[in-house]
């Protein structure tokens, strides 16, 4: 039932009220006098809990959390100027990577703006329009509030982007508007469900058809007879639009075998026995390349191409044989269907293919199949330290090593888990270990900004706790390098209750620029912190009486490593955990190597 409204609310209640109505709980941001008034409002109201972040560029990167694993709007306050321009960073990632945001940026009121004022946070230039600029360049759209007549058709509008596009919107609100009454009317009309909501395919008869539509469905009815060995792609934005369960159906009615990207990781059940694998081009493990680039058809979907989701562009497919199905476009072989979108097609195709027979492929395809399931099965499987290998020459038979820690890591994850994996060896360790079912993957493979995790798990941890599974386990893996970035915010997880695992890969320095160049390069080297003092500074003096909510741990062997993962306290996860692991310099996972090197050779031709 519709909440009721009072006939005239304020426009900052207004705001409220909408964000309300989409389930946004957590609101990140940080105070700043542009915008202090309309944060009494959040303060104020039951329904939402102020992160209070420690920097901008921190909340920014936490709202991607959030929206990640909320499948929904994220919420991001700053002030004008000072504090929105450090966001701007996390809010370009969340354009790149296609993740709804709403960006609240409280301005000077609309008085001194005419005047031209000279006031603080501004350039010295009496402009007010500078800043605006800047967001619009990587924001789907941008509103400005200026008066109260329009403010609510505005607000709704910007909103109505953001939720279909799954990209950023910019927001400035003036101090003079926060509380001014408007009508409450258009509240009762609630916005659409955001694209990023898992999708649920409606009866046919429902689905109203064009033309076009049977063009494309015909099309792709008539590749799927004529293939013997076809395939599904899942990449991002069938994530990011919410197509999970419309491909998870498809797959099941088709007995079809799926393959996921890394950008597509955990989108679909890895636990699966129709999963592949994941693709990567040359980046792949060799007999899942082999399987993708000699398949008949490849049904893509969402595909997001770019260097480090692609193997620096490795791909090997024929296009002739590949249908795309986007948010906004279909492409068959050459020819591309604009505005049709997955959500059209996906219905209809789950019903027609799924009355054919299963296609299992050639002798030749299932005799590749089975040696990708060994080759996926060794890479998840923990070395064995009798065996005399090359790792074990250089490092020690009793050292964590990548080919070690990742396999190992693999065994204590759980079904529901939102694993964060930073920019790094973390992002490329991941790749071969399949996540278990229902878990969330964090990446941010496209725009790669290290340090972008550790916020990111605030807001992932934040929303996990929001979830219908409350208790789920949050994990970050984070380098100490990337760690050095954001680490404040480890003080807001603290602050808020929340208790993820943050794992600290200690290889002493930057590893994946060492590993694409500089190897004994002095500008790939950090100063070493003392993990073991972080938590305690970040908790603040403790209070009598009052248990701590943190707790550190250090493993420097595979034996120290294999104790605490087996720890059954430290599998409930119920207080914040920092794992320092300490890992050796010149050591990286399989797909980093392979694709520092894809790197190194783009870079210098």
């Amino acid at each position: 039932m519709p909440a009721a409204y009072p006939d005239q609310i304020s426009i900052s209640e207004y705001l409220l009220a909408r964000l309300n109505q989409l389930k946004v709980k957590t609101i990140f941001g940080v105070p700043g006098d542009f915008n202090l008034e309309f944060l009494d409002y959040i303060e104020a109201s039951p329904d939402f809990t102020w992160a209070g972040n420690a920097n901008e560029l921190n909340a920014s990167y936490a709202a991607d959390g959030y929206a990640r694993v909320s499948k929904g709007l994220a919420v991001l306050v700053t002030t004008f100027g000072v504090g929105e321009l450090s966001a701007l960073c996390g809010v370009a990632g969340m354009m790149s990577e296609r993740l709804p945001l709403l960006h609240i940026v409280g301005v000077p009121n609309n008085k001194l703006q005419s005047q031209k004022a000279l006031l603080h946070h501004t350039l010295g230039d009496g402009g007010f329009n500078e800043f605006e600029d800047m967001s619009a360049k990587i924001s789907a759209h941008t509103g400005k509030l200026t008066r109260a007549e329009n403010a609510g058709q505005i607000i709704d509008d910007l909103i109505k982007v953001a939720l279909r596009e799954c990209r950023p919107v910019y927001l400035t609100f003036p101090t003079d508007l926060f509380h001014v009454k408007i009508s409450s009317a258009a509240l009762n009309t609630e916005l659409p469900t955001p694209l990023s909501a898992p999708f649920v395919c409606p009866p046919l008869d429902t689905i109203k058809t064009t033309p076009a539509v049977e063009d494309v469905l015909n099309k792709v009815v008539q590749m799927y007879k004529d293939s013997v060995d076809p395939i599904v792609l899942v990449d991002a934005c069938a994530s990011r639009f919410g197509m999970e369960r419309a491909v998870q159906e498809l797959v099941e009615k088709t007995d079809m075998t799926f393959y996921e990207t890394p950008m597509g990781k955990a989108t679909m059940d890895e636990t699966h026995p129709n999963y592949g694998g994941c693709y990567i081009g040359a980046n792949s493990l060799p007999s899942v390349r082999q399987l993708v680039e000699k398949a008949d058809l490849v049904l893509s979907m969402g595909a997001l191409l770019s260097d480090f989701n692609t193997g620096s562009f490795s791909y090997s497919l024929d296009s002739s044989r590949v249908v795309e199905l986007h948010s906004d476009h279909v492409k068959i072989g050459y020819a591309t269907y604009p505005g049709i979108s997955f959500r059209d097609v996906l219905p209809h195709l789950i019903e027609k293919l799924g009355q054919f027979p299963a296609k299992k492929g050639s002798d030749a395809a299932n005799k590749a199949e089975g040696e990708a399931a060994e080759q996926r099965k060794e890479a998840v499987e923990v070395p064995n330290t009798t065996d005399d290998s090359e790792d074990d020459k250089r490092f020690g038979k009793t050292t964590i090593t990548q080919k070690h820690l990742w396999p190992r890591l693999g065994k204590f994850l759980q079904e529901y888990d939102v694993v964060i994996a930073e920019t790094g060896t973390s992002a490329f360790g991941v790749l071969d270990i399949p996540y278990p079912k229902n878990a969330v993957a964090l990446a941010q493979v496209l725009w790669g900004a290290i340090g972008w995790s550790v916020g990111a798990t605030l807001g992932a941890a934040a929303a996990a706790r929001e979830s219908a599974q409350p208790d789920r386990r949050t994990i970050l893996f984070v380098g100490d390098g990337s760690l050095q970035l954001t680490i404040q915010e480890i003080g807001t997880m603290l602050r808020r209750g929340l208790s993820p695992y943050i794992f600290v890969l200690n290889n002493d320095g930057y590893e994946i620029e060492r590993q694409i160049h500089g190897v004994k390069a002095v500008y790939n080297d950090i100063q070493p912190y003392n993990h073991s003092l972080i938590l305690d500074l970040f908790a603040g003096p403790p209070k009598e009486g009052q248990a701590l909510k943190h707790k550190f741990h250090k493993v420097a062997t595979r034996d120290e490593l294999d104790a605490l993962l087996n720890n059954k306290e430290f599998q409930s996860g119920n207080v914040l955990n920092l794992i320092e692991v300490m890992m050796p310099r010149d050591d990286a996972p399989r797909a980093l190597l392979t694709q520092a090197e894809l790197t190194s050779n783009a870079n210098s031709s």
